[in-house]
């Protein structure tokens, strides 16, 4: 168990967290949730140390193993792949250094070797191959290459080797920053499997949904500068904020009521000198309100205001591609790919990683030359491209002002700060160095080009990977309503399932354009790729029937149902309980009030009894005031459990 107690951060005059008070549990697995730049990666370095709080503790206790994943992968060039994820385990991977150098040296001591044996055999070593090799695997790294060196991975292939280094490890506490950035669609199952089967606390934060859905317990939410933890998935943690942000403004919205009714008091008695002592109290007790309300944390979720416009309609045809071939070295990727884009055509390309996606989009933007084969866009088409590895699209030795400027030279200022601040850059931003951008500034820099070009076809690669939530989910809606035609590679199925209508599976032994949504293609060829792990040449996934999945619908319907009762008990319990002490408040204050409007009451009841009975009702009101509150919350807590579990009000 890790205890973190009334723990702050911040840069110069940025608050990122303050007076944060969680405790992280083994067997659970929590989602680091909130806008970039709110603190989500820095949290995870001050679990490990790397940075300092400003105040507060990180209580971890003693000889509990914390693992993180090593960023530099140029580090291990020259080592073999399944070694450097041997590195994992330190001990281990020395003891079997060790005893190779031992056995190739005639004059070693047996003494000596027989110690390796039992260091190795204390770590589990002779199933250590087997672990490797199933990690490796599982994160798309072929067997064949398991003992072929670093050097002839790519960048993003030798992440997973790291990746898959420190899963090896397997460490009490699993820290993971993004880790389904370099990984295809088959391998973040694979890892999503892996992690949902871990003993031991997992931290991860990740802007993919689905992944979040998959593998969370928990979510904590980096917002409002402080860390709360919500239980349940991303989906419930949504329905629960945004439970949470009502009553935030409920309660605003009773502040500012509770202000005017003492200030209706203030000028009412301020002059009258039995009331002064009051009137003045009440006075004081509004500064701090009005304090309280003038210096409020505003959250740090942003949605960026994406909007694209095409310049004019093409024509019927955007695009057609004949024949298209290309191999590198002796490795065919795309063979003979024929495919026709017609005008407001949305199409997801999918596959699993390796068979050509990037490849075909390149070559389609003339990013790229294919070995055979032709590419021609029809008439009045004018598109406009969202690189994969757009950060290198940015120059380091600019400004986001003069990179966008470039590429609208007559438009007046105020349209590229406008198109900016829409992204996000605004004030002093928009003149900051491009070379301090994040990977999230540099999409919505993309972005924003892409808006001032105004282009009538929309190719995109994994335009999300370092977006946070709230510009994914901007871009998807942004997506939904061009009217243009859209291109989109994507290994995240919920940008996918709420943008396509059509799909090219590209595979192994082919290609196949199916004219339709995602869901509908995964009816007709039973192969989830965004879901499931599929061999990459076999259909072998076929769906269940639809009566087995109404069966299996039903089950899971009526579990839900059963856990959302049990769950929510207590506060069923509770609402019972104040909608009784309601009415009969309610009740008695209606008894009194009949008794007033008697036009003899007041003459038949001594001045006493009348002040008695009013004292009552006003304790009576107070009170029925903070029941009726009480219930306020209590209906929005089992509201928000409702969703959680998908029942709706």
């Amino acid at each position: 168990m890790i205890s973190i107690s009334n723990l702050s951060k911040r840069y110069g005059a940025q608050v990122l967290f303050e007076g944060v008070n969680l405790r992280l549990d083994p067997g659970k697995r929590y989602g680091i949730v909130g806008a970039n730049g709110s603190g989500k990666s820095t949290f995870l370095r001050m679990l490990t140390q790397e940075e300092y709080a400003d105040g507060g503790d990180i209580n971890i206790p003693s000889g509990l193993a914390i693992g993180t994943m090593n960023q530099d992968h140029f580090a291990y060039e020259d080592w073999q792949i399944a070694d450097v994820v041997m590195l994992g385990k330190k001990e281990l991977a020395e003891a079997v250094i060790e005893k190779e150098r031992l056995l190739h040296d005639p004059h070693s001591d047996p003494m000596k070797i027989a110690e390796m044996e039992m260091v190795i055999a204390d770590n589990d070593g002779y199933a250590a191959q087997a672990q490797i090799a199933e990690i490796l695997s599982g994160l798309g790294i072929p067997e064949e290459k398991h003992f072929e060196s670093m050097s002839v991975l790519s960048g993003g292939y030798k992440l997973r080797v790291l990746l898959a280094q420190v899963l090896f490890c397997n460490p009490d506490v699993l820290l993971l920053d993004e880790p389904t950035n370099h990984l295809d669609i088959l391998s973040i199952r694979w890892l999503e499997s892996f992690l949902c089967q871990r003993s031991g606390i997992v931290v991860v934060v990740s802007h993919d949904r689905s992944f979040l859905n998959r593998v969370c317990t928990h979510v904590a939410d980096v917002d409002y500068q402080t860390i709360k933890i919500y239980k349940g998935n991303y989906d419930a943690f949504l329905a629960a904020k945004e439970a949470d942000d009502a009553l935030r403004k409920l309660e605003a919205e009773k502040a500012e009521k509770r202000i005017d009714d003492l200030q209706q008091f203030v000028t009412k008695f301020k002059a009258k000198a039995s009331k002064a002592r009051q009137a003045q109290s009440k006075a004081k007790m509004i500064e701090r309100m009005e304090k309280d309300i003038s210096e409020p944390v505003y959250s740090s979720r942003v949605f960026p205001r994406i909007q694209f416009e095409a310049v004019r309609p093409p024509g019927k045809t955007v695009l057609e591609i004949t024949g298209i071939c290309k191999s590198y070295e002796a490795h065919p990727v795309l063979n003979n790919v024929n495919w026709r884009v017609h005008r407001g055509d949305k199409w997801a390309v999918i596959g699993p990683n390796g068979v050509g996606k990037s490849t075909l989009l390149k070559i389609v933007m003339d990013q790229l030359t294919a070995d055979q084969g032709a590419v021609e866009w029809g008439h009045e088409t004018y598109p406009t491209y969202f690189a994969q590895d757009h950060h290198a699209e940015i120059r380091e030795d600019t400004t986001p002002y003069e990179w966008l400027y470039q590429f609208g030279p007559g438009e007046p200022i105020g349209a590229i700060r406008g198109i900016l601040g829409n992204v996000l850059f605004s004030g002093d931003d928009v003149h900051k160095s491009t070379a301090a951008l994040s990977g999230g500034e540099c999409a919505r820099l993309i972005i924003a080009k892409m808006m001032l070009l105004r282009g009538n076809v929309l190719v995109l690669d994994e335009p999300t990977n370092h977006l946070d939530m709230e510009s994914i989910e901007s871009l998807v809606e942004a997506l939904r309503r061009f009217e243009g035609t859209v291109i989109l590679v994507s290994h995240n199925r919920y940008v996918v399932e709420r943008i396509a209508n059509r799909v090219l599976e590209l595979t192994p032994a082919g290609y196949d354009a199916f004219e339709g949504t995602y869901d509908e293609f995964i009816e007709k060829v039973g192969v989830d790729h965004l879901a499931y792990q599929v061999d990459q040449g076999n259909k072998t996934d076929a769906p269940k029937s639809k009566s087995s999945d109404r069966k299996r619908e039903k089950k899971a319907s009526a579990d839900q149902r059963q856990a959302f009762q049990r769950e929510s008990k207590d506060l069923q319990r509770e609402v019972d309980n104040l909608e009784t002490n309601i009415a009969e408040l309610e009740s008695r204050v209606a008894a009194i009030d009949d008794q007033f409007s008697d036009p003899v009451f007041f003459a038949r009841t001594a001045p006493d009894e009348v002040r008695k009975l009013s004292d009552e009702k006003k304790s009576i009101q107070f009170e029925l005031d903070k029941q009726m509150e009480r219930w306020t919350v209590v209906q929005t807590e089992l509201s928000a459990l409702r969703d959680q579990y998908g029942l709706g009000s």
